[in-house]
């Protein structure tokens, strides 16, 4: 059972090792728990005995390494024997040692003295069980009574937690961010100062309805970040595992990103937009809604995005257009050099031929590709878009493979 006491009654620790531990405690006529007495030479109550002797036991299981990551319980009294009265002025030395250990059974040989005198001895009982897990929220914070936190989950000042969001285990939750009503953030998330994850569609088509936003487990979402609730009866803004979203990010409703997701600063997405595993965003780029950024692909700052974006490519520009390969992104993930030769295929059929798009992709079709990531590419490149695939560049400038 968990015991609960109002007294410290240990005042010093003499010594302690894995097995055994020595405190003292000095009885003077100001505790608690003489006050209005009558007597002219009070007794130390032998229940308060006890508790010091308890007290002592339990910290020499906390602090004992094997037992470090569990709770002691107090289970109960093998024996115990009061020799001699405690009075006013007596200093109590306490000695306990660990008796037996048979997990999670603890048993504990007790004694104290006084002037060398032993007043009492017995055995205590203890179970180790679990340290429970709570979460810590700052007084200063709102939580939601229908909000569910998991294990280890910290809220700072003046956070708000909304009805009905789930927090995984050991996810930290910033000072001033909100977190509204539908928002679902997975473990070990750590979601910064200032962030607002939950909230309406910015879409004239949302009326109110039940929808999400799901976030997945070790997600970094730094300071001021947006995330918007989708539009549609239950559908999902949703985002993978193991991104990282830097401040004043914005991610509008419906939106579909992957896992190892990097977006940089002042990265606004439109509605609808997809991001597959892997890709990297630069900053102050601004996407159009319903546009998919493929697999590994990188997309330079300060770019305006207005068409689909291929698996593995570069991409910068104000229009965007793609610069080149991300050769080095590829040969990072360790890519053979057959599904980068097919990768180069495809590219050099759409990109640096002659040939318009549609063209390109009927050639692109006759070619025998065989790795996953020809094979992944020439998907990509299949599916219907609205809003079609970016341009080649210009004829005038040059091709750069550059590391971002």
């Amino acid at each position: 059972m968990e015991r609960q006491s109002g007294f410290k009654l240990i005042d010093r620790i003499l010594s302690q090792d894995e097995e055994r531990i020595i405190t003292i405690k000095n009885v003077s006529l100001n505790e608690p728990f003489f006050t209005g007495a009558c007597e002219v030479e009070p007794e130390f109550p032998s229940a308060m005995l006890i508790e010091a002797l308890l007290q002592t036991s339990e910290t020499l299981l906390a602090r004992q390494t094997p037992f470090s990551d569990r709770r002691a319980c107090f289970s109960g009294i093998d024996s115990m024997s009061l020799l001699r009265p405690i009075y006013v002025g007596d200093q109590i030395r306490m000695e306990v040692e660990i008796a037996k250990k048979k997990d999670p059974h603890v048993t504990v040989s007790v004694k104290a003295l006084v002037q060398g005198q032993l007043v009492c001895e017995g055995k205590f009982l203890f179970v180790l069980t679990l340290k429970p897990s709570k979460p810590q929220i700052h007084p200063m914070a709102s939580v939601h009574p229908s909000a569910s936190l998991g294990k280890d989950v910290v809220v700072g000042p003046y956070a708000i937690i909304g009805e009905e969001v789930i927090i995984g285990n050991g996810t930290v939750i910033e000072a001033h961010t909100m977190i509204e009503r539908w928002t679902r953030i997975g473990e070990n998330c750590h979601i910064f100062f200032g962030c607002v994850l939950g909230s309406q569609a910015q879409d004239l088509k949302y009326n109110g309805e039940s929808s999400w936003v799901v976030l997945g487990d070790r997600n970094v979402v730094r300071e001021y970040v947006t995330i918007n609730r989708a539009t549609g009866n239950q559908n999902v803004t949703k985002i993978g595992s193991d991104n990282l979203f830097l401040t004043s990010v914005h991610i509008s409703h419906n939106c579909d990103i992957g896992n190892d997701v990097i977006i940089t600063n002042l990265v606004h997405l439109g509605g609808h937009t997809v991001i597959e595993d892997r890709a990297v965003i630069g900053g102050m780029v601004g996407i159009h809604q319903f546009i998919r950024i493929g697999m590994g692909s990188m997309v330079g700052g300060y770019s305006r995005l207005s068409q689909d974006v291929p698996p593995f490519m570069l991409c910068e520009g104000n229009p965007a257009y793609i610069r080149g390969l991300n050769l080095v992104g590829l040969k990072r993930r360790g890519v053979s050099s057959d599904a980068i030769s097919e990768i180069k295929q495809i590219y050099k059929t759409i990109y640096r031929s002659e040939m318009n798009t549609t063209q390109a992709l009927r050639e692109i079709l006759q070619m025998p590709f065989t790795t996953p990531e020809g094979l992944y590419l020439l998907e990509f490149l299949k599916k219907e878009s609205p809003r079609g695939l970016t341009k080649k560049a210009i004829e005038t400038e040059q091709v750069v493979h550059v590391e971002w």
